[in-house]
């Protein structure tokens, strides 16, 4: 059992003896770097240690049960072991050890004690500052002391919590202590490779004070701060701290905290050669671990650079990829935003939709490589806009929908769109700007022949049947293929032309958002500016609207039935028609049958093909139903509810057309007309898509089947951790490769990506542009986009799961995103906040719909609001504000 490993013995398999500290400053001391010496005390010498701690068991159940946010029992519970802990002597064997390390290292130095976690300093998780450190530790008994507290900080309150929060268990943690010999440094900071703020990976930041870091890292202290444009090696950013105090070594043990003169405090702390010396190390440690950006902590005595850690930045968002071959930085727009979706895809749902992407496409290769592309990042899809920003009539056009549609996109990319090295891209290729052409040529004169002199009553049955023959004719093209990769083929292929629908119903939401602005512009200022608002209450033909409705009326069915409402909570997939001997169970299974054969190929997070589907598992749609009936309405009330909608939208249209003067009067009929009729076909195009999704789906898993009945795959979903060509290539030859590795990695990939939180803008270089913020903007208030007007008061209800939360009459919803599979809680909202959303989006189009207030785009609202907070939500002025916490 070894209990001590010097620093040049530490080896790259050695985590799990020595914790993320000592192997990164075991590899830096390998690779030549000037690392202070020394050596860690292994997790052997922890388990031996605390296997003198008889009820230690005892307290490693008692701290697995504890909740994730229960801060009350992390800090009780935390105090109770580590006075155990600290109550265990060290055993002999580590003490002798200890001892010989110590004197062969040198008894006369001091040194910094570390603490050095299992799970710390990683890759994907930092746990930077959760257990303790002890500087300036002199003599055998404080520096045998130093290692039994930091094994103790393991239990940390704050150690415990971030555990909990991150999934890692207590049990299966454990702790080396890391001790180094001490430099007493002029100056000392933090060096980080890529902007920690901005994401920019070609931005490197240096944190410096005077003294010992400590001062810096507690907050006693402002300190200097460089930026440095890593291309060219200039400065960009100097801030000079305010560094009132210094932390210094004393002689005989310890810290001491020392004002620094009057006229040192704001004077710069580095000159530009330790910049220049502190850039070139940080560059050369960030190439050592593979190009990955790190977290230095540094020192400078007497002008020399001591590096006294290494961890990598893991806040940083990946960077998109396939990076731009043109050496000039691109733009990439976050696709699950433009969606209302921004949870990690699948790996078989993105290479699908770059197999869509982009739109009007008849084949997978129309187009050469780099004409416009999906890529990449944290598990996510983004789309790389520099093309249409590069030339001066498409980036206009581009600009004027972003702010109308999605302001703070548009914002955010007028902060970056004009530097030199995205202006340097490589323009349009001329096969995407003849796709576009080709794809949208009949656009003008079919939007022209709506806003003039088309019938619009009929807009709605039109897409239906539109609809209905495009889906028809995709079901004939794939299953008229034999199953197998035949199938597979044609699956791909007509999924990849499928939104040649577009120029079809483009004119269409064209007619209806260009008559919103036009009524918008003539009656501004004048008393009839809420009626043109009003008049997207209740509209035409929206069929997510339909389906919501229809799940208000499967809830009346339930609701006069107590036994079936409660039997709803344990029905599984296949179990529904164990309803039918329940009263009112009959009439129900017949009613949600129907609906699923209309909607079942929806749910949560649709746009990802590997997320369940209601038909497949109803329980996800049964939570919501069982939650709109256990409230008290009335039957039917919803349908009245929404009728009252549409009523109000058209009286407010005869308000409308009888101010405007006689002979504009039937201009504005039209304008009021195309709002009405038009604007309402916004989701066909979406509920087209996840019918051919749904098509392909099943494709996919009818050819998946024989795989997971030799052992290829261990169930049907591990499908979607395989790209198509990977699937195809198996159903080929089952026995190709063994795909269980790559989707065992990438299964780990997304469920960590789970975490991250995802930017609506990001550059190549891993910048994200900062949000604007209203000037007006109250104290403690957030910010957004007011995405339908109206103030509303009420209760906070944070949900982050729709299938397993419900909503109370007049709460107000605050979500992450909200997309179909969310819509039957807006029959309770009173009001909508969300993290993202623009003003297109799915859960701003149906709260404007159902008359309810809504600030979209908030960023963090599902973190820094909290159930039960009163809220006001002001959806003209695009701000939510906390009136009061909850209650006991």
């Amino acid at each position: 059992m070894t209990l001590i490993l010097p620093f040049s013995a530490i080896g790259p398999d050695d985590l799990a003896r020595v914790g993320g500290k000592g192997q990164n400053l075991g590899a830096l001391t390998r690779a030549g770097f000037p690392v202070p010496p020394g050596f860690c005390v292994t997790t052997a010498a922890y388990h031996h240690f605390v296997a003198g701690c008889p009820e230690f068991a005892q307290w490693l159940d008692r701290l697995d049960a504890l909740g994730p946010d229960d801060v009350a029992g992390a800090r009780e519970l935390g105090a109770g072991v580590r006075d155990a802990l600290l109550a265990v002597p060290l055993p002999p064997a580590l003490i002798a050890d200890l001892a010989a390390a110590h004197r062969e290292l040198g008894r006369e130095h001091a040194y910094a004690v570390r603490s050095s976690a299992t799970a710390e300093d990683l890759p994907g998780a930092s746990f930077a500052g959760q257990q303790d450190t002890y500087l300036n530790i002199r003599g055998g008994d404080e520096l045998s002391a130093a290692v039994r507290r930091c094994f103790a900080s393991l239990f940390t309150d704050r150690a415990i919590l971030y555990r909990a929060r991150n999934g890692f268990g207590h049990r299966h943690v454990a702790l080396a202590v890391v001790v180094q010999r001490m430099v007493v440094p002029d100056a000392s900071g933090i060096l980080f490779t890529a902007d920690p703020v901005t994401g920019h990976r070609g931005t490197l930041t240096i944190d410096a004070g005077y003294g010992l870091g400590e001062a810096l890292v507690s907050g006693l202290v402002t300190a200097d701060l460089y930026r440095v444009d890593r291309r060219t090696g200039a400065l960009k950013e100097l801030r000079i701290g305010d560094k009132h105090v210094a932390i210094r070594a004393v002689p005989g043990g310890g810290t001491v905290t020392e004002d620094v003169p009057e006229d040192r405090r704001r004077a710069r702390v580095l000159d530009d050669a330790a910049v220049a010396a502190l850039t070139d190390l940080g560059a050369r440690v960030e190439a050592h671990y593979g190009g990955v950006p790190q977290d230095l902590e540094w020192c400078l005595v007497e002008g020399r650079l001591w590096l006294v850690q290494a961890r990598p930045i893991t806040s940083l968002y990946p960077l998109p990829a396939p990076g731009p071959d043109d050496g000039a930085v691109h733009l990439y727009l976050s696709f699950g935003h433009a969606q209302n979706m921004i949870d990690p895809i699948t790996p078989m749902g993105r290479d699908l939709w770059r197999a869509v992407f982009p739109f009007g496409k008849t084949r997978l290769d129309e187009l050469p490589h780099g004409a416009a592309t999906m890529v990449d990042a944290g598990s996510r899809i983004f789309i790389d806009f520099t093309p249409a920003l590069r030339l001066g009539p498409t980036r206009r056009l581009a600009f004027r929908i972003l702010r109308a549609v999605y302001p703070e996109v548009a914002a955010r990319l007028a902060t970056l769109v004009d530097r030199p090295e995205i202006q340097a891209a490589a323009k349009p290729r001329p096969a995407a700007l003849g796709l576009a052409a080709r794809m949208m040529w009949g656009v003008p004169f079919e939007l022209a022949w709506l806003l003039l002199g088309a019938r619009l009553e009929d807009q709605a049955a039109w897409a239906d049947r539109l609809v209905a023959a495009w889906v028809a004719s995709f079901r004939a093209a794939v299953e008229s293929q034999p199953p197998g990769a035949a199938r597979l083929r044609a699956a791909r292929h007509q999924l990849t032309g499928v939104f040649q629908v577009m120029p079809k119903i483009a004119p269409r939401l064209a007619a209806g958002l260009l008559s919103l602005g036009r009524l918008r512009r003539r009656f501004a200022d004048t008393p009839h500016a809420a009626d043109v608002e009003l008049l997207q209450r209740g509209l035409v033909g929206n069929v997510t609207t339909e389906m919501d409705l229809r799940v208000g009326d499967l809830a009346d069915l339930v609701r006069l039935h107590p036994d079936l409402r409660a039997a709803l909570e344990h029905v599984r997939p296949g179990q529904l028609e164990r309803l039918r001997d329940l009263p009112g169970g009959p009439a129900f299974v017949d009613a949600l049958a129907a609906f699923l054969v209309r909607f079942g190929m929806r749910g949560q997070a649709e746009i990802d093909i590997g997320r369940p589907r209601w038909a497949d598992d109803p329980a996800l749609l049964l939570t919501s139903i069982r939650g709109m009936a256990a409230h008290g309405d009335a039957p039917g009330q919803h349908r009245r509810h929404f009728a009252g909608l549409q009523a109000e939208a058209e009286a407010a249209a005869a308000r409308l057309v009888a101010a405007a003067p006689v002979l504009a009067r039937g201009w504005v009929r039209r304008q009021v007309e195309c709002v009405r009729y038009c604007l309402g076909l916004r989701e066909h195009p979406k509920y087209l898509f996840v019918q051919c999704f749904e098509l392909v789906r099943r494709t996919i898993l009818a050819a998946a089947d024989p795989l997971v009945r030799d052992g290829r795959l261990a169930a049907p979903g591990d499908v979607w951790f395989l790209t198509y060509d990977e699937l195809l290539e198996l159903v080929a030859d089952p026995h190709a490769f063994d795909p269980r590795p790559r989707i065992a990695e990438r299964r780990a990939d997304y469920e960590h990506s789970r975490h991250l939180t995802v930017p609506l803008v990001v550059t190549s270089e891993g910048e994200v542009p900062a949000r604007p913020v209203p000037k007006d903007l109250p104290e403690g208030a957030l910010a957004g986009l007011g995405a339908s007007a109206g103030v509303v008061e009420g209760i906070a209800h944070v949900v982050l799961d729709p299938a397993a939360q419900v909503l109370r009459a007049g709460e107000i919803l605050v979500a992450p995103y909200t997309d179909p599979g969310w819509t039957p809680l807006f029959v309770h909202a009173a009001g909508l906040v969300c993290d993202v959303g623009g003003m297109m989006t799915h859960g701003s189009v149906i709260a404007r719909e159902y008359g309810i207030p809504a600030v979209v785009g908030v960023g963090d609202g599902t973190k820094r609001l909290k159930s039960g907070q009163r809220l006001r939500v002001d959806g003209s002025r695009g701000i939510v504000e906390v009136l009061a916490e909850p209650g006991p």
